[in-house]
Formats: C-alpha cells, structure tokens, sequence
C-alpha cells in the first residue's frame, strides 16, 4: 500500500498557530489577502523539503532558485522567535503515522526535537524514533528508537542540522524485527512526504526552448515543454491531455505536438483550427492561462510515468489564476477525478467564488478558512465547522452565499472567526 498524506500541523509557523488541515482529494484553503493562507502551503513545502535529507539549512535557505519559502528559514519562525514547530500524518501498510517536528532557526538551524509516532492497541503512543534534548554545544543530538525491550530505548547518534526520519536508513540498526519495524516506519514518511509536489507557474519562463531529456516538471514549469512531449509518448495519458485542454480552451484544439530548434531543444505546440486551416501554435504564442493550464495538467498526468512517485500531493497557489469563471468547475472536477484515478490530492488556495460554487457538499469538509484574530495570528476552521454551516450553505451554492455576505456565522461565542463572512475573506 502506497503512502498518503493525511494532515498537516501547523503548531508554531510564520502567523499560524495550532492549526490542523485535514488533506482530502481536493483542500481548498480560503481567506483573504495577508490572512495566512499561504503559510499552509510553505509548511508542506518545509516539511517535503526536509524530507530529502538535505541538511536543513540547504533545504530551506539554498536551490536554484532562492530560498524555498518566503523569508528562508528564520521566515519560518513566528515574528519575534527562533523556533517553528509542524507535523504531518500520514495512512500506510501500517495504519496512521505522525511525525512532529521542532526546528531552531537562530543562530543554526537545527532539529530541536522530533517524534515519529503511532498509536499502539491501548491507545497509548508509540514512538519509533525520539529525540533527547539537545546539547547546545554539539552538532550532532541523540536519538532513541523503539526496540520493544524493557527500559529505555537505545540511544543514537544523529546530525542535528537534519531530519531524523531521514538519517534512520544509515543510523538505527537492522540486526532486529524492531529495527527493520523503524526502517519501514521511516520509509513509509519519507515516501508520502517525498510526493508532495509544489506547482507555482510562471509562464513567461514557459516560451522558451528547453532540452528534450529535461522532462521532470519542475516548481517554476519552465521546462514544461519536455515535460509535456514525454507525457504525449504514453498515448493514454496523451489522449487525457487533450481531452483536458480541448475542455478548458476557447480554442479549436486539434492536435498536441511540438518544434524542434537546430540544437535539438524542444517547444510544445497546440494545433488549432483557425480560418478554416489547422495552424500550430507554440508555446511563445500561448496565452498565460494556457501555459498555466497546461502546467496544472502536466502535474496531474505525470504520476502516469514510470519513474515517476505512486503517490502526489499537488500543491499550487491561486488555482483560479488566468482561469475564466465559466471553466472553474471543469478544472475542479478534473483535479477530483486524479484523486481517484491517478491518486493525486490537491492543497490549493484560492479567491474565487466560481471555484467554490463548482464544490458540491461532500466536498465542503475539505475547505478551510483562514482568518486573523484580533491579536494577529492566524487561525484556521473548517467550513463545516462554522456555528451556523447548515443555515448559510443551505438554500444556495456557497460561492453565491459568499458574494451575498451571507456566511456569517452567528453564534456569540465563536470567536473572531464568526465575526467575518465569507465575502469579506474574499474581498467580494
């Protein structure tokens, strides 16, 4: 059974405080501008990015192309602070698993502590790996794994400027079942953090030519034109393109090939019926909603490869970005369906009623909304979690409701949360 994503914690990171998000086939996170929303999505990027095993510093402050989230690592503390905490569960071959993290960012960035974790039969937790508190002193922090003997689990020795999950292939011992117990629990974490995907297009990046052989997508899509002949070589995931495109587009898209320059770099073109004769049209001709589009489909139809991991988190910033409000629920229904047919999730924000009128109400337990409280932290809550869901959502789409202000929840002791509709967090 292949490894999947099912919550992330935020206990202390950038404005969020205790926030959980549950990760369903498709979480939408709303709010308005500057309320947090896309703290949720740096998270996830933090954690899948410790996950590789690199040390933190180079996970979080390095790259091609800058640091990973806002700010870098000190970016990841709440203002005035050192430290961030987030965490993550995960359904494996053996049930739910945890892992919570705790990250000093000043003057090293270093694993404060960490815990990967279980719940056992009596509802007890089982820690299969523990930090100790660490010695300020030393690069390195001690670790314990769960060897299922009396006393204190064994002690091991691990680098501190990176996951512990990730050193446990090279560290815990295999010489026992409890061991090799670790090394699966390790693995099985590392597995659903290592398909998390972050998407953020930029599509004037997309016009160019790029080497044929550079076809693993990468955040910024600039290579999406390999990308995008190498998923047109399956003929399968080729006809899904196009019925994709065909779906979403003003165009009368025919075909889906591509040019090659004289130094055999390649640039994706769409054939389309215009005056009455086929004409290709490449990359450097599309539209930014085009190019964006087509980013969004790679990502979902490239779990169909190979090499390519059983499991994807798809996380992207601004779904509605350069989509008309006439396609919203085409999109979204398509992002549903990968959940089930390709096994790619969804974490996306959004502003756009249009997405959310396209959700029907079982979709509704995976929107949440991210709020400020008077004293400035961010707090998230789950939409079917509002005092008053049922009357508000009832007698209309919940777009609709949000443009009419009428998501308002009216219960007096629910907080700064109840205090704000859904048409102020979107600035209809």
């Amino acid at each position: 059974m292949a490894t999947r994503l099912r919550e992330i914690r935020l206990a202390s990171f950038k404005s969020v405080r205790d926030a959980r998000i549950n990760v369903g086939p498709l979480t939408l996170v709303v709010g308005r501008n500057g309320s947090g929303k896309s703290n949720i999505l740096d998270a996830v990027s933090v954690l899948s990015a410790m996950a590789t095993g690199a040390s933190l510093r180079d996970a979080l402050d390095g790259g091609r192309e800058g640091p990973l989230v806002r700010g870098g690592s000190e970016g990841c503390a709440p203002v005035g602070e050192t430290r961030f905490a987030i965490g993550c569960s995960v359904d494996g071959a053996a049930g739910r698993l945890h892992l919570d993290v705790e990250v000093q960012t000043s003057p090293t960035v270093q694993i404060v502590s960490e815990r990967l974790w279980s719940y056992r039969g009596d509802g007890q937790r089982r820690y299969w790996l523990a930090s100790d508190p660490p010695n300020p002193h030393s690069a390195d922090i001690t670790a314990r794994w769960e060897s299922r003997k009396r006393g204190v689990n064994p002690p091991v020795t691990m680098r501190a400027d990176q996951l512990l999950t990730s050193q446990v292939a090279v560290r815990v011992p295999v010489t026992s079942q409890a061991g090799r117990d670790v090394h699966e629990r390790a693995a099985e974490m590392l597995s659903a953090l290592n398909g998390v995907f972050l998407l953020d297009p930029v599509p004037h990046q997309m016009r160019e030519y790029v080497p044929e052989k550079d076809a693993v997508l990468r955040r910024g899509a600039d290579n999406l034109s390999a990308v995008l002949g190498r998923i047109a070589s399956n003929s399968v995931a080729r006809q899904e393109l196009l019925d994709m495109t065909r779906s979403l587009s003003e165009a009368q898209v025919a075909d889906l090939a591509s040019v090659t320059s004289q130094l055999g770099d390649v640039m994706v073109t769409l054939t389309e019926h215009i005056g009455g004769e086929d004409r290709a049209i490449p990359a450097r001709l599309m539209s930014d909603g085009t190019l964006r589009f087509l980013a969004i489909a790679a990502a979902l139809l490239e779990p169909m490869q190979g090499d390519a991991p059983a499991e994807r988190l798809l996380v992207v910033e601004e779904l509605e970005n350069g989509l008309h409000p006439s396609q919203a629920s085409l999109l979204v229904s398509r992002l549903k369906a990968a959940a089930g047919d390709r096994r790619v999730q969804t974490l996306a924000t959004t502003h756009s009623p249009a997405i959310l009128d396209s959700l029907d109400g079982s979709d509704h337990q995976d929107v949440v909304v991210v709020t400020r409280d008077a004293d400035g932290w961010s707090r998230v809550t789950r939409l079917v979690d509002f005092p008053d869901y049922f009357e508000v959502v009832g007698p209309s789409t919940l777009g609709s409701r949000a443009v009419d202000d009428a998501l308002r929840p009216g219960a007096p002791d629910a907080g700064d949360v109840a205090q704000q509709s859904l048409a102020e967090i979107f600035g209809s």
